[in-house]
């Protein structure tokens, strides 16, 4: 369920946090990897990695951890830090993850959905139909944000946008540069039935539409996706 907004007079007192050095390490370095500049297996130098972008070693260093800890870099102490290698498996485990997740935000944020989140889904799907998949949409988030992020805000649950944005980077990884793999008419279709359901303020009605964008055009990506020599080989 919802958490509860804070109150007003508690809101008032919340300062925005501070961003810091190794924030904006950590979003160029997980950027990288999220589109492929930074390849799986790819080893990471701290030294030389601080001498490029011009920050202190310890500021790379704890963007890094922080990779460590999201799953995009693994360390093993005095041999190496590298990328980690896209692993089907570990995708499709927090795809199912994502979904249970999206599903429970599209039911039961529906009903509260305003007529700002309804007119960001009604401008979001003036962009499908064109027959094919961006990937720089995927990259940076807009496919996303003007349709499944709808829900998450209108829910306002901050433990499950938290986890959420916890997944976001390894579905971002895999799609984006699998991109061309994505069946976009069948996307478009079932995503379009998802917003029209949710207008009506209908959560049975949502949560079938996108539990049909699962099942179908999702799971279409999935078996291109495991057909790739490169989760076929061994």
């Amino acid at each position: 369920m919802p958490v509860p907004n804070s109150s007003p007079g508690s809101q008032a007192a919340i300062q925005p946090a501070r961003r810091l050095l190794t924030d904006d390490v950590y979003d160029r370095l997980q950027d990288d990897i999220v589109r492929g500049r930074l390849a799986g297996g790819q080893r990471i130098h701290d030294i030389e990695l601080a001498g490029q972008l011009g920050f202190s070693r310890a500021t790379v260093r704890t963007a890094l951890l922080r990779l460590t800890q999201l799953g995009l870099v693994e360390t093993v102490p005095n041999l190496y830090t590298r990328v980690t290698s896209i692993d089907l498996v570990r995708y499709l485990q927090t795809q199912d993850t994502a979904r249970a997740l999206y599903l429970f935000a599209a039911r039961y944020a529906t009903p509260v959905l305003t007529d700002a989140h309804l007119a960001i889904l009604t401008d979001w799907s003036t962009s499908l139909g064109s027959g094919r998949v961006d990937p720089e949409a995927i990259f940076t988030g807009k496919a996303s944000n003007g349709f499944f992020q709808v829900f998450l805000d209108a829910l306002d649950n901050g433990p499950l946008q938290r986890t959420i944005q916890r997944l976001r980077p390894h579905l971002l990884r895999v799609m984006g540069q699998y991109s061309e793999l994505l069946p976009s008419g069948e996307i478009d279709a079932t995503l379009l039935s998802t917003i029209e359901a949710a207008s009506r303020r209908d959560p049975d009605a949502t949560a079938e539409a996108l539990t049909a964008y699962y099942e179908g055009p999702l799971e279409t990506f999935h078996a291109r996706l495991a057909a790739q020599p490169e989760f076929t080989a061994g």
